[in-house]
């Protein structure tokens, strides 16, 4: 009966050790996974991300770094790489002989992609960068030649569509104060002044968002002659090259808001007219 004790003790103890190392196995796997390194004899090579985005109108390139995975590198190791995407003019990159040098020493270097903002409405576009095996170290973790062995960046388009010569044209011009001791009357009443305005496309302008404005032959001045203006397509708002504008040879209109419509061509621009009060213009193509 006491040997039947004693080893049930035992097999429960040794029950316990083999579930403690069971455990530590689990830590030790769980702890570790992150770090765990794969080595080949040459070693390999990959990309720090698989994935990354840049919008079109940043001017930053991003950067994509290239990983030697060896215990020791003791010469300068060129890496070949290659560069595909559906539109090759949405970017530039560097090193742009698809080549680039991890020195002796170290185990990094660094390929960057810059976008190019060609104010058109082209959509997103995916560009990869593809590592390829060189001096006969292979890619991927590994050297497997699947994960990590490329990046893929998507340039994301920040046009939106805008037909500029759609708001070509003559515009009546509504004004007034929208509160305060002033309202509802506008610059119009108390300068006993009429106001009509002519849009044309903006000379020079390879962004096709900007209209120049002039005031109608036999109307009074509402904005400086030559006013440039820019229509900011993604967000609907406008915005003026020089600034705030002057509106009555008056004072200058510093708008808090501002939209169009481009199905009725109504352009909007609201917010306080010095201290005289809320005041909006509108115009509307006629």
């Amino acid at each position: 009966m006491k040997k039947n004790r004693f080893i049930n003790k035992i097999e429960g103890q040794k029950l316990t050790v083999f579930a403690l190392a069971l455990s530590a196995l689990f830590a030790v796997t769980s702890c570790e996974e992150d770090l765990l390194i794969f080595d080949t004899p040459n070693g390999f090579l990959q990309v720090d991300e698989p994935t990354g985005s840049l919008a079109e109108n940043d001017p930053t390139p991003i950067v994509t770094t290239v990983l030697l995975g060896k215990s020791s590198n003791d010469s300068d190791l060129t890496v070949n790489f290659q560069v595909n995407s559906a539109d090759a003019s949405r970017y530039t990159f560097s090193p742009a002989s698809g080549q680039v040098v991890i020195p002796a020493g170290e185990f990094t270097a660094e390929i960057s992609l810059t976008a190019i903002n060609n104010f058109e409405t082209d959509g997103d576009v995916d560009v990869e960068i593809v590592l390829l095996e060189s001096q006969g170290i292979p890619v991927g973790i590994g050297g497997e030649g699947l994960n990590s062995a490329k990046r893929v960046i998507t340039i994301t388009d920040d046009d939106c569509p805008l037909e500029i010569n759609d708001w070509v044209g003559t515009y009546s011009v509504f004004e007034n104060f929208t509160g305060g001791g002033n309202a509802p009357l506008g610059l119009n009443n108390f300068f006993g002044e009429s106001y009509q305005l002519e849009a044309a496309l903006a000379p020079n302008d390879i962004t096709n968002s900007k209209v120049v404005w002039n005031n109608s032959a036999g109307f009074d001045v509402y904005l400086d002659p030559n006013t440039v203006m820019s229509f900011i397509s993604c967000s609907g708002t406008v915005s003026f090259d020089a600034g705030f504008p002057r509106v009555a040879l008056f004072r200058v209109f510093q708008y808090t808001a501002s939209s169009y419509n481009e199905t009725d061509f109504v352009i909007q621009c609201t917010g306080p007219l010095a201290t005289f009060g809320p005041y909006q213009f509108t115009f509307t193509k006629q």
